[in-house]
C-alpha cells in the first residue's frame, strides 16, 4: 500500500472550483426498512452518552455511480436522523476528537480492536489502525459541535456536521489505493437541553451485504474494543475533487391534480413523507346558505388567532373525540350534507357533522373510510387529520391540546356566532413517552365556522415542514387536508383523486376558483407507477425515478368504454417539466369540461399506450422506462399523466370529446436514491 499522494494531486484538489457531496451507501434507499419513521435510527455511532466508534466504508462506494476517479480532499463527515423523525437539536457535544484514514481493511476484515490512543495504544498491531494496513491522516479536535434540528424529511437533514477542514483534520483520499475509515470519540457526553432528546441517526438497515461498509463502538472511550455493528449509520462526505454531486437532490414523486372523470362534492390533499407541507389556509365558501349544495374553495385564510384559547385545553387525550355544541341560535349550522347542532371534534385534526360513533377508527387517515366506502361513515371536514397527541407537549405550555370555543352573538338575535376549534402545540402520537420530551413536533392550526354565512376557515400557525407519521394503510400517505361528504345515503363519496392544494385551486388560464360539485358520475381515473425494475417504493411511496429503477404506469377508475365507433385508446405521456396549476383542455375545446392536463407544453413523449379496457384498469405494458445515473439528470422534473383518447369524430351516442378524460398526474424529481 502507497503510503503518500502525488504533490500534483493535492494541488488539484486545492484548486477545485466547489465542493462535491456523496452519500454512503451508494445504494442506500431511503423509507427502505418497514420500520422507518418509527424511531428506529442507530442510536450505537451517537447517543446522549459518551462514545468511540469507527466505520469503515469500501472504495466501491466511490468508484462506482459517484464516478470519484482520483484523489479527492474530504473536507466535512456529516450525519443525519433518521427518516421522518423530526427533533429540536440542541444537544453540544465537548472535545470531539475525528480523524480519517485509508485502509486495505474490509467490511468483512474489519476488527473490534480500536488500536488508537485511547484504547489499545496507537497503531496496535491487528487493529483497525494498524500502520500495516492503514495510513491515518490528521487529527482534529473539535472544541463544541450542537446538533442542528432534524426537520423530519425523507430523507431527513443532516443533523451532525464534522468540519474537518476548520480543525486541521481535513483528509487527502484516493479510493483506488484502498478503503476509507472513520474514527470519532465523544470522551464525554453531550450537554442536553430540556427537553431531552436525541435523534436515532439513520443507520443501513436493509441492504445487507449491499452495505459495504461496517462499524466498531463502544460507550468506554478507553476501551480497546468494542461491539461490531453491520447496520452502520449513512454518512455524506463533502469533497474538493472529481465525482459526486454539486448537491443532493433525492428522488421524489408526488401526486398532483385530480385529472377529471365527474365533478365531485369532496377534495383533499395526502401529504406523502418527502411533500412539504405549504398551506397558509383554505376557505370554503357555501353556494347558497342556509341549505347549501356545494362549495367554492380559496386556497387563503386570515391568520392563526392565538387568542381564541381557553386557559386549558378541552382535552389533551389520544383519539378523543368531543361531542361539542355549535352554540348558534339563530340558524344552525348548514352543510351539503344536512344540518347539524353538535360536531363530532376529533383530536387527530378532523371534525365530523354527525355523533362520533359514526365515525370508526380516528387516528389515521384511511381513505375507505373517510370516503364511506368501508362502512356508514360520514361527513367530515380535514383541517390537517393525522395521528396527532395532544399531551405531548404540555410540559411545555400547558394550553397544549385541543380547544373548542364559542363566540357569541354581537348582540341578541343577531346569527353571528362563531365556532372556533383550534389544535394547538399538538405532538406526535409516535414521540417517545417521556414527560421530558416535548415540542420536537408542533402542530397548530384552527377551524372556524361563521352561523350567519356556514363559511369554514382552515387557518395554519406552527407546523412542521413535513409530516413524521406512519401508518401502513389503504391511505399511503401521512396526513390529509381536505372535506369529504362521506356516505351518501347509502353510497360512498367519489374519489377525486390527491391534488396540491397549494397550487390548485385555483385554474389556470380561466384564474376561477375551485369549487365542489354535489357529486359526479364516477371516481376520477388514477395513475400509479410501479416498479418494474430496481427497489420498490415503500407502503407511503409510489415508485421513485433514481439509477437503476425501471418504471411502468398502471391506470385505474378507467370508465366504461363510450358507445361510440371508436377506436378508444389510453396514453400514458412523459413530459420534463409540469404546468402547476394544470390547464383546462376545455379551454381548447377538445376534452370533457374540467379535464386538466399538467405536462408542459401540452406535447408528451408517449411511454406506453393501449386500447381502452373494458375492465377498469390498464396495465403497463413492458414498455418501462429506466432511469440511469449516466443521464447527470439529477434534479429534472419528470411528469407522468395518463389520456384518455376517443377517435369518434362527434356522434349521436357516447362522448364527443378527442379527451373524454385525464388522470392524476405524478410529479417526478430524478435524483439519488
Amino acid at each position: 500500500m502507497r503510503t503518500s499522494l502525488p504533490l500534483a494531486a493535492i494541488a488539484l484538489l486545492a484548486s477545485a472550483l466547489s465542493a462535491q457531496t456523496l452519500v454512503l451507501p451508494d445504494n442506500h434507499n431511503f423509507m427502505e426498512a418497514t420500520t422507518y419513521g418509527t424511531n428506529t435510527g442507530s442510536t450505537s455511532e451517537w447517543s446522549v452518552g459518551a462514545k468511540r466508534f469507527q466505520i469503515i466504508y469500501e472504495a466501491s462506494h466511490f468508484l462506482g455511480k459517484a464516478g470519484v476517479a482520483g484523489p479527492i480532499l474530504i473536507t466535512n463527515i456529516k450525519f443525519r436522523g433518521e427518516d421522518g423523525e423530526s427533533n429540536l437539536g440542541g444537544q453540544v457535544y465537548s472535545g470531539l476528537v475525528v480523524q480519517l484514514g485509508q485502509t486495505t481493511l474490509t467490511s468483512a476484515t474489519m476488527v473490534t480492536t480500536f488500536g488508537s490512543a485511547t484504547g489499545g495504544g496507537p497503531g496496535t498491531p491487528g487493529s483497525n489502525r494498524d500502520p500495516a494496513a492503514t495510513i491515518l491522516g490528521p487529527a482534529g479536535v473539535i472544541p463544541t459541535l450542537t446538533l442542528a434540528p432534524s426537520l423530519g424529511s425523507c430523507p431527513n437533514n443532516y443533523c451532525i456536521d464534522l468540519d474537518l477542514a476548520a480543525v486541521g483534520a481535513a483528509f487527502v483520499y484516493d479510493p483506488s489505493l484502498g478503503n476509507l475509515l472513520i474514527d470519532v470519540t465523544a470522551p464525554t457526553a453531550p450537554t442536553n437541553p430540556v427537553p431531552l432528546s436525541m435523534i436515532p441517526i439513520q443507520n443501513t438497515i436493509a441492504h445487507g451485504a449491499g452495505i459495504r461498509g461496517k462499524a466498531v463502538y463502544t460507550s468506554s472511550v478507553a476501551a480497546p474494543t468494542g461491539t461490531a455493528d453491520t447496520s452502520p449509520p449513512v454518512v455524506g462526505v463533502v469533497f474538493l475533487g472529481p465525482g459526486g454531486e454539486a448537491t443532493e437532490r433525492p428522488a421524489k414523486a408526488e401526486y398532483i391534480g385530480g385529472g377529471c372523470g365527474g365533478a365531485h362534492s369532496t377534495f383533499y390533499q395526502a401529504f406523502t413523507q418527502d411533500q412539504a407541507f405549504d398551506l397558509t389556509g383554505i376557505t370554503m365558501i357555501p353556494d347558497v346558505y342556509p341549505a347549501p349544495t356545494k362549495y367554492t374553495v380559496l386556497p387563503t385564510a386570515p391568520p392563526f388567532d392565538i387568542t381564541k384559547l381557553n386557559a386549558v385545553a378541552n382535552t389533551t387525550g389520544d383519539d378523543t373525540i368531543l361531542a361539542t355544541p355549535t352554540g348558534f341560535t339563530v340558524t344552525p349550522f348548514q352543510t351539503p350534507s344536512g344540518t347539524t347542532t353538535t360536531l363530532s371534534v376529533c383530536n387527530n385534526g378532523w371534525v365530523g357533522t354527525v355523533s362520533p360513533g359514526s365515525y370508526g377508527t380516528s387516528y389515521y387517515p384511511n381513505k375507505t373510510q373517510f370516503l364511506g366506502i368501508g362502512g356508514a361513515y360520514n361527513e367530515r371536514f380535514m383541517p390537517y387529520f393525522t395521528d396527532l397527541y395532544g399531551a405531548r407537549n404540555t410540559p411545555g405550555d400547558v394550553q397544549a391540546g385541543l380547544h373548542t370555543k364559542a363566540v357569541p352573538e354581537s348582540f341578541l338575535g343577531a346569527g353571528d356566532a362563531q365556532l372556533w376549534i383550534t389544535w394547538y402545540k399538538e405532538g406526535s402520537f409516535r414521540t417517545p413517552g417521556s414527560a421530558t420530551v416535548y415540542n420536537h413536533a408542533i402542530w397548530s392550526f384552527q377551524m372556524v365556522i361563521y352561523e350567519n354565512t356556514g363559511v369554514i376557515e382552515y387557518r395554519y400557525g406552527q407546523m412542521m415542514p413535513f409530516n413524521s407519521t406512519l401508518w401502513t394503510n389503504t391511505m399511503e400517505n401521512a396526513a390529509v387536508v381536505g372535506y369529504s361528504r362521506g356516505r351518501i345515503g347509502a353510497t360512498p363519496s367519489l374519489d377525486p383523486q390527491s391534488r396540491d392544494l397549494s397550487n390548485e385551486l385555483v385554474y389556470f388560464p380561466s384564474g376561477l376558483p375551485f369549487s365542489t360539485s354535489v357529486e359526479g358520475t364516477t371516481s376520477n381515473v388514477s395513475l400509479k407507477g410501479v416498479v418494474t425494475t430496481g427497489i420498490p417504493g415503500s407502503v407511503l411511496q409510489t415508485g421513485r425515478m433514481f439509477g437503476g429503477q425501471a418504471l411502468t404506469w398502471n391506470v385505474e377508475n378507467v370508465p366504461p368504454i363510450p358507445l361510440t365507433p371508436g377506436p378508444h385508446f389510453v396514453i400514458v405521456g412523459l413530459s420534463f417539466g409540469i404546468l402547476q396549476p394544470g390547464v383546462e383542455l376545455n379551454f381548447f375545446s377538445y376534452s370533457n369540461p374540467g379535464c386538466i392536463v399538467h405536462d408542459a407544453g401540452l406535447a408528451p413523449i408517449t411511454i406506453d399506450s393501449g386500447l381502452w379496457p373494458a375492465g377498469g384498469t390498464f396495465a403497463g405494458t413492458p414498455n418501462v422506462f429506466p432511469v440511469s445515473h449516466l443521464w447527470d439528470a439529477e434534479g429534472v422534473s419528470v411528469t407522468m399523466q395518463a389520456f384518455g383518447i376517443d377517435l369518434t369524430l362527434g356522434g349521436a351516442t357516447g362522448t364527443p370529446y378527442l379527451v373524454p378524460w385525464t388522470s392524476n398526474a405524478i410529479k417526478y424529481t430524478i435524483g439519488l436514491d
